[in-house]
């Protein structure tokens, strides 16, 4: 998924700026101390973009922070990328097919052996790795994909949160009958459209089991009857039947969640990190945010959360062929997974990947939601590993304003994820 972001919780921490308590003493002034670039999201939250400066006091080396802009983050990084110029670090997505755009065995270095991968369970036979190397160094929780709903609103209507598609329809004409609008999408943004449709496959791709028949070419998209056309089918007859909000086409995801603060929409599917935009139009009260939102899973036929590794947080090494300042930025990789790690942790109120790391004191209450959906049923998004899947958004632009039937769209996609896998190399195709 496409999605400006931030790590699961963080934005508490960029709302307190809490500063982190020291890592250690400065290093001395003295030879060996290098300039190193990093490439970043505009969205780090404070007490991340606190540990950058926490490591160039340890180390007495300087970072560079390159600013790339959240919304558009991946088309920009990747139009820079293009061009040959590569940072020291590099910020970017944790899925196989974010990281198959950087063509790592020719760009990046392996980390493979690396102690963080051992204190991450699982993580990395998912996510940051392809063809048994690790090349991701990966410190935020994944984004948690799922539904968020005024719990005034539910009440009032006397309705409990839908679990799946059916439920979610079933609620529409009751919450429409309240005068709210039950779902806010944000077409004028572009990327939250598509967010719907792969909750809805969650499903599906329990164990990833479709995402691993379109990667492997054994399924496509656009076979009559996938569940990528139902998703998609789903989603049309949502709109037909009056669902969604009548500005889809031109609102933001600003909007949505101004929406659902207020109690004008009932519904908006988006990911766990979404808690600044909330906050915002809480006004900035976390305990208007906390009474007012909850969060739960969603999927064709029952309560599963989809996630994705975040790209916040999650940090590459391009291969530059300076032996000194790429010793350093191994060396930001060791300070950023090691003991300070869990100092970050406590400033952000994030949740830790390292299972050696306790989770932190004060979590807001919409975030505990979100986690307890997480660990209730959770299903990694079905496009992680597939590349060129990057039309998705676009073409539910097109099926909104009904330029697209969902038959056609999955073609199309289809298309492109044919030709992106060809450039790949991906077996089976």
């Amino acid at each position: 998924m496409r999605a400006p972001s931030r790590p699961l919780g963080a934005a508490i921490g960029a709302v307190l700026a809490l500063s982190l308590s020291g890592c250690g003493s400065s290093a001395p002034e003295g030879t060996g101390q290098v300039k190193l670039t990093l490439w970043h999201n505009s969205a780090d939250p404070a007490p991340l973009l606190e540990m950058y400066k926490k490591f160039e006091k340890q180390s007495g080396h300087k970072i560079e922070l390159v600013s790339i802009p959240s919304d558009g983050f991946e088309d920009t990084t990747q139009t820079k990328w293009a061009t040959g110029d590569r940072p020291d670090i590099l910020e970017y997505h944790a899925t196989v097919s974010g990281l198959l755009a950087l063509n790592p065995a020719q760009n990046l270095r392996d980390l493979t052996g690396e102690a963080y991968i051992g204190r991450s369970g699982d993580l990395y036979r998912t996510a940051g790795s392809v063809d048994g190397k690790v090349y991701a160094a990966i410190t935020g929780f994944p984004q948690v994909f799922g539904l968020y709903y005024n719990k005034k609103v539910f009440a009032a209507a006397g309705l409990t949160p839908p679990t799946n598609f059916t439920e979610l329809a079933a609620a529409c004409p009751k919450l429409k009958a309240a005068g709210v609008t039950p779902v806010f999408e944000s077409g004028g943004s572009i990327w939250p459209v598509q967010i719907l449709p792969i909750l809805y496959l969650a499903g599906a791709n329990q164990s990833n089991a479709y995402g691993k028949a379109i990667a492997s070419h054994t399924s496509t998209l656009a076979d009559p009857g996938s569940p990528f056309v139902s998703g998609l089918t789903a989603y049309a007859k949502l709109k037909a039947d009056g669902c969604f909000n009548k500005d889809i086409v031109t609102a933001k995801f600003e909007d949505s969640m101004k929406a659902l603060v207020t109690g004008e929409a009932a519904m908006v599917a988006q990911h766990s990190d979404m808690l600044p935009a909330l906050l915002a139009a809480a006004g900035g009260d976390q305990k208007t945010v906390d009474e007012t939102v909850g969060f739960a899973g969603l999927s064709s036929d029952k309560p599963l959360v989809t996630y994705a590794p975040g790209p916040i947080g999650t940090f590459y090494l391009p291969k530059t062929g300076d032996a000194a300042r790429e010793k350093a930025s191994l060396d930001f990789v060791r300070f950023m997974t090691g003991p300070a790690y869990a100092e970050y942790v406590t400033a952000s109120k994030t949740f830790p990947v390292f299972k050696d790391v306790p989770d932190p004191q004060g979590v807001p209450a919409v975030l505990q939601d979100v986690k307890k959906a997480y660990d209730t049923g959770a299903v990694i998004a079905f496009n992680s590993d597939i590349p060129g899947m990057g039309g998705l958004a676009q073409l539910m632009s097109e099926l909104i304003a009904g330029q697209k039937d969902p038959q056609k769209a999955a073609t199309q996609l289809q298309g492109q994820v044919e030709q992106a896998a060809k450039a790949a190399g991906l077996p089976g195709w």
